[in-house]
């Protein structure tokens, strides 16, 4: 009976290379879905046990401004926010759904942000296979994602539309992949709706219409996006609130952003991520690898590739600013991994992906990092980043943790006082302690403004 049952073990436990990765091969979907689903658990179960009922900033900000919503409040006139406004469609039902309850609405919160990142790596990985048709890649990719630990290790904090813009963002590419050009539009402009880098991805979704379906795709994916984006600005322009939503969200980016050396940013990549960042030059090499077999298939992962690499370096403020650049890192990965000619290097690749994600959280986890910490003088010695003159911040103004778990209704629209927000405010002459936001801040009307903004002469 035992002899029975031993001579069935070598049909199901894999014994060398090629049963592994044919084992892979069959079974990527299930594996890539339950691998990224027990990081997401074990990292936000642990970090939740260690530091229970914890809220960052400005997850406290989003989800205290959608329950504020609830009881009346307007955004970007009642409170202060940069962000679009598509993750307070989010944090308002949520709100609703938690009753009140600001404990519930954060749980709910932190089960959304983790089911969001799960979503946008699988999907990852999803758009690799359909690229590839390898499955070994395909989970390569996926998991690539990880290396920016933030999406592991912080979501217990709270949602961040970050996340969203992940989930949506990989989302219309898979949809643009498979040549359905409205429903990637749409979805294209909801990521921008997220975070303002889903914008670049929008134009980059209207661009594969254009090549991949010729004048029909790009007029569907316009179309996709103008909808997606008329019913957003809809409720502002009924309420008489597209002036606080332009001056929030629009101008304060561009007065708040901060100043760097150049040899300190360079440097801020690899603190961020640690020995992960390794998965950006290979993923390059996969952009020109696969593009070079398949430049008809492969152009855009390399063109938006590009392109988000230079905002994670331009935009970026800390790892989680790599969201939009990953994915297109990790899909250059899974195109070295299709591209490796026998199933042991295929393996091993993945296990390298594996070391990469594991290197990662140690770097940025760990109780001791001598590397990192020398890193962090190095960089301490070239010059952080640095803004121009803030507005002071008025005395006795509560935290943000405080406002959220005590639901209060601030007599200031300016609580959050982050330093972009700051500098806006005192470049433009304005106060923190405003009852109401969203006043055009400059002598002359919006419209002549904008012109003399966008014109040379």
């Amino acid at each position: 009976m035992l002899d029975q049952a031993m001579q069935g073990v070598p049909a199901t436990v894999p014994r060398t290379w090629t049963d592994l990765h044919d084992w892979i091969e069959t079974h990527w979907f299930p594996l890539l879905l339950g691998g990224a689903i027990a990081l997401l658990v074990t990292g936000t179960g642990y970090q939740f046990l260690d530091h229970p009922w914890y809220i960052s900033d400005d997850s406290a900000l989003f989800q205290h401004g959608g329950w504020y919503v609830t009881q009346g409040a307007t955004p970007y006139v009642d409170f202060w926010d940069l962000k679009p406004p598509l993750i307070y469609a989010v944090t308002t039902p949520l709100a609703l759904l938690s009753g009140g309850n600001m404990a519930v609405l954060h749980v709910l919160s932190v089960l959304v942000a983790a089911a969001a990142i799960v979503t946008g790596a699988t999907l990852v990985g999803v758009i690799n296979h359909r690229l590839t048709g390898n499955g070994v890649a395909s989970v390569a990719a996926g998991w690539t994602v990880f290396v920016v630990t933030t999406l592991v290790t912080y979501p217990w904090a709270g949602i961040r539309p970050k996340y969203m813009a992940l989930c949506f963002g990989a989302l219309a590419l898979l949809l643009a992949v498979e040549e359905r050009f409205f429903a990637s539009g749409a979805v294209a402009a909801v990521t921008a709706g997220f975070w303002h880098l889903g914008a670049p991805l929008a134009l980059l979704v209207a661009a594969m219409g254009s090549v991949e379906g010729s004048r029909r795709g790009l007029g569907r994916a316009l179309a996709g996006g103008a909808l997606v984006t008329a019913l957003v600005l809809a409720p502002f322009a009924l309420t008489g609130t597209v002036g606080p939503l332009f001056v929030e969200v629009v101008l304060t980016p561009l007065y708040g952003a901060g100043e760097y050396s150049l040899a300190a940013r360079l440097l801020e990549p690899i603190y961020e991520i640690g020995w992960g960042i390794a998965v950006f030059p290979l993923g390059i090499y996969g952009w020109f690898l696969a593009s070079e077999a398949n430049w008809h298939r492969y152009w855009w992962v390399a063109v938006g590739g590009i392109a988000y690499q230079l905002f994670f370096f331009v935009e970026m403020a800390g790892a989680i600013d790599a969201v939009m650049a990953v994915p297109f890192a990790a899909l250059g990965v899974g195109a070295v991994v299709a591209e490796t000619r026998t199933p042991s290097r295929r393996v091993l690749l993945l296990g390298l992906v594996v070391l990469l994600v594991a290197s990662s959280v140690h770097w940025n986890e760990a109780a001791t990092t001598p590397v990192r910490d020398e890193l962090a003088a190095v960089q301490e010695s070239l010059g952080t980043v640095e803004y121009g003159p803030l507005a002071e911040r008025p005395p006795g103004v509560p935290s943000m943790e405080t406002i959220y778990w005590e639901q209060r209704r601030p007599a200031t629209c300016h609580y959050r006082m982050d330093k972009k927000q700051r500098a806006f405010v005192y470049a433009t002459g304005g106060t923190l302690q405003e009852p109401t936001c969203g006043h055009w801040p400059f002598d002359e009307p919006p419209l002549p403004w904008l012109v003399d903004a966008v014109t040379p002469w």
